[in-house]
């Protein structure tokens, strides 16, 4: 990954891309836990509090360089236990009502407030007070003197000094007394209390002056962190020995640790860590920063390359969020070498865009992969001689942070293998599901398949239909990397993949398939849990993908002896409902006759076409009678096209055992519907 961003760096700065360096102990505020403005006046008391919005806390940033020890924002734990399970109980009593809208008993909540514990021992008294002295000190120093405009920051720091940490505490939980009092709130509740059998939950206070509109900007205000920065990395320190790194670059500050950066989903992540207090990195004799030497210049190009990398307003385009589909925290992130003026989607493509709606992804990865197309050519209308550069990361656990991928394509490849992509997802006959509308009360409508995208595949590959296709589960067995050789992959490699997946398919999903082709030919909408109701579109198309990546093209699959014997054992399920809803007078079986033999006809066709021979002459003999009524015309139909599969069949040497490939066949003719059963 290291040579990746440092080539980005490097296209980065060919591009003159704005790229902010930001420093590395000057870092964004985490969104996830609770986070509260603490206004701090003029005697260093708290004069109010107020929850911050998480979009506000996204743009705050802290100075840190120890862990945990941070300014002007800072963890603390809630401020009082409930050390019983009587106060549990009743603490638990008084959020339930703050949630439901109801008042709460101010004498009761006082007696509650005065049996609790104070929390904060002097180990959590130690750590605020370490907060408001040590980044503090830090930050003026390199600070200086400040000018008016950023005077807010210097401001807050002297104010800070005056703060005794025991004062602190109880003058925060005067605070969130009063809130609770004035506007009562679970999260409220959350933060002054702990009650439950876990570890307390820390939440976040932000330090902000209480008369900020005295200055031209508040100490947190996006300007004055600017200046800030822009001044921490001016004073960082220089080792003025010349060296060489393994970049050839000027390896001054090598010794230093690598820095993190906070990405999108997986939170802090580090460029690269050897740390020596674990005994497997030394098995080459080198370890921290000797096992790979690079000076500072090149690692602060390097994190800013993946900070512009993993920007939110570039979601879709350089980096996009497979976790759902991957089930664990993941990303993949995917570039030009050559940056374009505009970023095509990129990232989205190859990966996933996350469009849970179905219908507004009809047509998604098709339109994506032209707009990335133009954006790859350019004006001249020539695929670019350039590399796109892909590479996953994924959190192992709370502190590891692994590449489970890394490759480069060229720009002419990528552009190849989303029009196979296209052309594989479309290698099927004519295919729809009956489905709901998308809005409630909607009546049912005939569903065009989707085209899904790499990371989609992967989730259907991962998920076993149970229950004659009514229970999914998800399993393990495909990775992202299996994702991207089925994408951008060739030779034997995509064999190898695809004749896996294509087992798996087969293995994991025969029962839905089967379920939707008698729900098709019932005029009913095959009932899922709405976590994987998508799949129904998306894995008809999966089948034909993988069929082309094996060498099978449409023309060729609907030829075949097991296409046909699919389409005849459809056509056999609509002649046996016509003839329920007919002498039966509408008392249809659980399963029609093609269904109930389909599971044979997937192992052994020839038995199974025997067996239908025999149970599908009442149907045949009642519909060559049939004279009067409106599903005559209906009726003959499906008898007509019966008889002329029979006939193609008639000559055609039968497998003894299908292979996968017979059996996919046979699925995609069983699930193959005509203008007239679709109409």
């Amino acid at each position: 990954m290291l040579n990746e961003l440092r080539e980005l760096s490097l296209s980065l700065e060919t591009a003159n891309m704005d790229v902010e360096d930001l420093h590395t102990n000057f870092k964004p505020c985490p969104k996830g836990s609770l986070t509260y403005w603490v206004y701090i006046d003029g005697q260093g008391n708290i004069a109010a509090l107020a929850p911050t919005p998480s979009v506000q806390v996204s743009t705050v940033r802290k100075w840190e360089k120890a862990n945990g020890v941070s300014f002007p924002a800072f963890n603390v734990p809630p401020l009082l236990e409930a050390h019983s399970d009587d106060l549990k109980e009743k603490t638990k009593s008084v959020r339930k009502m703050v949630e439901q809208g109801n008042s709460i008993d101010i004498e009761g909540f006082s007696t509650l407030v005065n049996a609790c514990n104070h929390l904060w021992n002097d180990g959590i008294l130690k750590k605020i007070t370490d907060c408001l002295t040590k980044p503090v000190a830090d930050i003026s120093e390199r600070l200086g003197e400040t000018s008016d405009k950023y005077r807010a920051i210097g401001e807050l720091c002297d104010r800070a000094r005056l703060i005794k940490a025991a004062t602190f505490k109880q003058q925060l939980i005067t605070s969130l007394i009063q809130s609770i009092h004035s506007a009562p709130a679970p999260d409220l509740i959350d933060t002054l209390f702990f009650y439950s059998g876990k570890a307390p939950k820390n939440f976040q206070v932000i330090l902000e002056l209480s008369d900020r509109e005295r200055f031209e900007f508040p100490a947190n205000h996006q300007e004055v962190q600017r200046w800030m920065n822009v001044q921490f990395m001016s004073t960082t320190t220089k080792d003025d020995r010349i060296d060489i790194d393994a970049f050839g670059c000027n390896a001054s500050g090598k010794g230093e640790k690598y820095p993190r950066v906070r990405l999108p989903v997986l939170g802090n992540v580090i460029l690269r860590a050897m740390n020596p207090e674990s005994p497997c990195q030394t098995r080459y004799g080198m370890i921290d920063h000797h096992s790979f030497p690079s000076g500072a210049a090149a690692r602060k190009g390097m994190k800013s390359a993946l900070e512009w990398l993993g920007k939110e307003e570039r979601k879709g385009k350089t980096w996009c969020d497979l976790s759902r589909r991957m089930e664990r925290p993941m990303l993949l992130f995917a570039y030009p070498s050559q940056i374009p003026e505009n970023l095509p989607d990129l990232a989205g493509m190859i990966g996933d865009m996350e469009d849970e709606d179905a219908e507004t992804q009809q047509e998604k990865f098709s339109a994506l992969a032209e707009k990335v197309t133009l954006a790859l050519r350019g004006s001249t209308n020539e695929t670019l001689d350039a590399d796109v550069r892909v590479f996953v990361l994924a959190k192992m656990d709370k502190a590891r942070t692994k590449v489970l991928a890394s490759n480069r394509y060229s720009a002419k490849h990528v552009v190849s293998s989303a029009r196979l992509w296209q052309e594989g997802s479309r290698n099927v006959p004519k295919i729809a599901v009956w489905r709901f509308g998308k809005d409630k009360g909607d009546k049912p409508v005939w569903s065009e398949l989707l085209i899904p995208f790499p990371a989609e595949a992967i989730w259907c590959l991962n998920t076993v239909w149970t229950r004659q296709g009514t229970h999914a589960d998800g399993a393990h067995g495909f990775s992202v990397n299996d994702s991207l050789c089925l994408l951008l992959g060739v030779g034997v490699e995509l064999q190898q993949v695809a004749d896996r997946a294509l087992g798996a398919v087969l293995r994991n999903s025969t029962s839905l398939f089967l379920a939707i082709g008698q729900a098709n030919a019932q005029g009913l909408v095959h009932k899922t849990n709405r976590k994987y109701a998508k799949q129904l579109k998306l894995l008809p198309s999966l089948l034909g993908l993988l069929l082309y990546k094996l060498g099978y093209k449409k023309g060729e699959i609907m030829t075949t002896p097991a296409f046909l014997i699919g389409k005849l054992f459809n056509l056999a399920d609509s002649l046996h409902l016509e003839y329920c809803k007919g002498p039966r007078k509408g008392s249809i079986p659980p399963q029609l006759v093609g269904n109930a033999l389909m599971a044979t006809a997937l192992e052994t066709p020839e038995k199974a076409l025997s067996m239908l021979s025999q149970r599908v002459l009442p149907y045949q003999a009642w519909a060559r009678t049939l004279t009067g009524g409106d599903e005559v015309k209906l009726v003959k139909f499906f008898l007509k096209n019966l008889g002329e599969v029979t006939e193609q069949l008639k000559d055609i040497p039968l497998p003894q055992r299908s292979s996968d490939t017979d059996k996919a066949q046979m699925l995609l003719g069983y699930l193959a519907r005509s203008e007239s059963a679709t109409n």
